[in-house]
């Protein structure tokens, strides 16, 4: 199937579904994230903005235009009309309904019109799509009750939290910017409150909502953000001036073009999925929701759910059974996922002999009180364990940090300590365990003698009693402590289930690398050579923008199964797949699809070649053989500068000249890619060897 081919193919698909009145789970698995034709936009943001199966009440606008700002909202609507260039014959009647949508909001929601809320520049996309007045009211009032945060004024929790998860991905660009006494509120307002629109031609906001409604995350516009400033690290980095850096970062998505949306957003996702979920259920209804909802906190909401004011947090917080979680699914990882913890342990020594977690890593952090200098010693040490057990691929550990303290606030002020000395060292993936051993310990229940190491139920201060108070951040609100202990008691059986699967082998190897960590502690110069350095691979050629001018480096020749095997897909159970003698390593992955779609899958090296394996939802155990590539097709394997991560195979033949064309390409996210590009080099190059000897041995 050519790539002509598949784009009919999909475009009659959506045809069909919208002539059908299909649901918007149905449309989604066929658009996929695509860039939408403008004949069908209007009625496929409709249906993913909840139009299917929202009650509008604009039917009940009593058509009174009286409110005290009534001729400010007019003023907006003439505007908004002006600059979309409709025939003059139809201007009054659209400012007509403009003017009714607005209206009818604020007084349905008692609210006090005002420019700077930025709906005008909501409603001009919106308009653009060529919605009927009683789908704008629907989808406006969506996209503010869903996407835009009830506070956006200067200190709201939005702000803080992307500072948060600034912090989290690149610890020294967030540190300078603290530095230079910039808050996100200083440029990313218009961006939270308009969804770009503000900022971006109407063109390329068209593209981007495109995916933004398909993506259905509140929290989607963070990354976005995020995405912009890490993109232009180096020019805010090397400024000195606050003035000059905030222009610089409020000029970032002008030049976006509706060609660079898909890859804006495909980059977002990467960031998304390599950032622990917690956050979004400690905060998600404190930022987002109906108006009704905000009781007049003037942006102090976020601490409804009882977790830490977001103004407050250090770092990002990680619940139990998130940790949890990931730490026991390191063979088949969580599809919409690609975050592993690696855990240290921060409490002092007699409390973690006494019971830890099979895989936790232990960091005094009394130390930093106690002696400075061997508290650094240490430090480094474990980072080298870190490196090494990651390299090693360790079962329950990962790149991300999650330090786990007593849970109480005694204790926690020196986990603090820890997790600020890393911050300040540039580390990132830093976050802490919400309620610290207490809260594990609890998620455990009944069945902690099982699954912790070492427990000693009568030393262990959370079986004694002796941990009676807990941290802030550990108390239940009296809104979240009925869900919050039945949701627990419901995922004890599955979380268990997994985690005790692998709880002997978290033993075994804590235990290995433990060794190699008081080895480094005692000899930390590391002369034995034991420490290998990690290269990162990159392509010269990639230096450009991520996604100015990046052409098509998003669009993967051919996704069906179809054309990259010649037969059936094969369905295989993947532990087999992995024992087999042909196979030498295998990699977690997820492959980016040609419209930025990332699916679970895994990428096997055998003697012949590449193999890709695509993960079945549901069948964590199995998976559909989808493409074999032979080593002597790679011509190419190339990664962004700035994102190693993500990596594309070109695959081609050569000709009579020496030239290399290029056919196909697959393109993948692989955690530690550069073990895998320098696996699959290694291979070429030895098929390559062998070929010259046999050549030899033959003349």
């Amino acid at each position: 199937m050519t790539l002509e081919d598949e784009e009919n193919t999909w475009l009659l698909a959506l045809e069909a579904a919208l002539h059908d009145s299909c649901d918007v789970d149905t449309l989604l698995n066929i658009t996929r994230g695509r860039t939408l034709p403008d004949e069908h936009r209007q009625q496929v943001w409709y249906q993913c903005l909840g139009g299917g199966s929202k009650i509008s009440n604009f039917s009940e606008f009593d058509e009174v235009f009286d409110l005290p700002e009534q001729s400010i909202i007019r003023a907006d609507c003439q505007a908004i009309v002006a600059n979309l260039g409709n025939a003059e014959e139809d201007k009054v009647s659209i400012v007509s309904d403009v003017e009714s949508v607005l209206s009818h909001y604020c007084k349905s929601r008692h609210l006090q019109y005002a420019s700077h809320r930025q709906w005008a520049d909501l409603l001009t996309p919106l308009l653009a799509a060529k919605l009927s007045p009683d789908r704008l009211y629907v989808c406006f009032e969506e996209i503010l009750e869903k996407y835009i945060p009830r506070e956006s004024s200067p200190g709201s929790p939005i702000y803080h939290l992307l500072r948060l998860l600034l912090l989290y991905h690149d610890p020294q660009l967030a540190n300078h910017l603290d530095s230079l006494k910039i808050t996100p509120d200083q440029y990313a307002g218009p961006w939270v409150r308009s969804l770009f629109a503000s900022v971006c031609s109407l063109d390329t906001v068209m593209s981007l909502w495109d995916a933004y409604f398909q993506e259905r995350d509140p929290f989607f516009v963070i990354y976005l953000a995020l995405l912009i400033l890490v993109n232009a690290r180096d020019r805010v980095l090397s400024e000195r001036s606050s003035s000059a850096v905030i222009q610089t970062i409020i000029s970032l998505p002008g030049p976006l073009s509706a060609s660079d949306a898909p890859d804006f957003c495909t980059l977002a996702r990467y960031y998304a999925i390599r950032t622990p979920n917690t956050f979004r259920k400690e905060y998600q209804s404190s930022i987002f929701g109906s108006v009704y909802l905000s009781g007049g906190d003037g942006g102090n909401s976020a601490t409804v759910t009882g977790a830490l004011p977001l103004q407050q947090a250090l770092c990002l917080p990680v619940a139990p059974d998130e940790l949890l979680a990931s730490t026991s699914s390191s063979l088949y990882p969580p599809e919409n996922s690609q975050v592993g913890f690696f855990v240290i342990d921060c409490r002092p020594v007699d409390q973690f002999i006494n019971g830890h977690l099979p895989n936790a890593f232990h960091l005094d952090s009394t130390l930093m009180l106690e002696s400075l200098s061997s508290f650094n010693t240490a430090l480094q040490g474990l980072f080298i364990a870190h490196r090494q057990a990651v390299e090693a691929d360790t079962p329950g550990t990962g790149t991300h940090l999650c330090l786990v303290g007593g849970g109480t606030k005694e204790e926690d002020q020196l986990l603090h300590m820890v997790a600020a000395a890393m911050l300040q060292q540039h580390t990132a993936f830093v976050s802490l365990a919400k309620g610290g051993y207490r809260g594990i310990h609890r998620a455990l229940e009944p069945d902690v003698e099982t699954e912790l190491a070492e427990h000693n139920k009568e030393k262990c201060r959370v079986c004694s009693g002796e941990d009676l108070h807990p941290s802030p951040s550990d108390t239940p609100s009296h809104s979240s402590t009925t869900t919050d202990k039945s949701e627990v008691q419901q995922s004890d059986n599955t979380l268990f289930n997994k985690f005790s699967s692998l709880s002997s082998v978290f033993k075994t190897k804590s235990a290995e690398m433990k060794g190699k960590l008081v080895d480094y502690i005692t000899n930390p110069s590391g002369s034995d050579g034991a420490h290998p350095v990690i290269a990162r691979h990159a392509s010269p050629d990639d230096t450009g923008d991520l996604y100015r001018g990046a052409g098509d480096i998003f669009t993967i020749g051919e996704d069906d199964a179809s054309s990259k095997n010649s037969g059936a897909v094969e369905r295989v159970l993947l532990s087999d797949l992995l024992k087999k003698p042909s196979t030498i390593m295998a990699f977690a992955c997820h492959q980016v699809r040609e419209n930025g779609y990332m699916i679970p899958s895994y990428l096997v090296l055998t003697e012949q070649g590449v193999v890709l394996v695509r993960c079945i939802e549901g069948k964590n155990k199995y998976g559909d053989v989808v493409a074999s590539r032979s080593l002597s097709s790679i011509m190419k394997i190339t990664s962004k500068k700035k994102h190693p991560d993500l990596i594309t195979f070109k695959y081609g033949t050569t000709r009579a000249d020496g030239e290399a064309v290029i056919t196909d390409m697959d393109r993948f996210l692989i955690p530690n890619a550069t073990r895998a590009t320098q696996a699959v080099k290694e291979l070429i190059m030895r098929q390559a060897d062998d070929g010259d000897n046999a050549s030899g041995m033959a003349k």
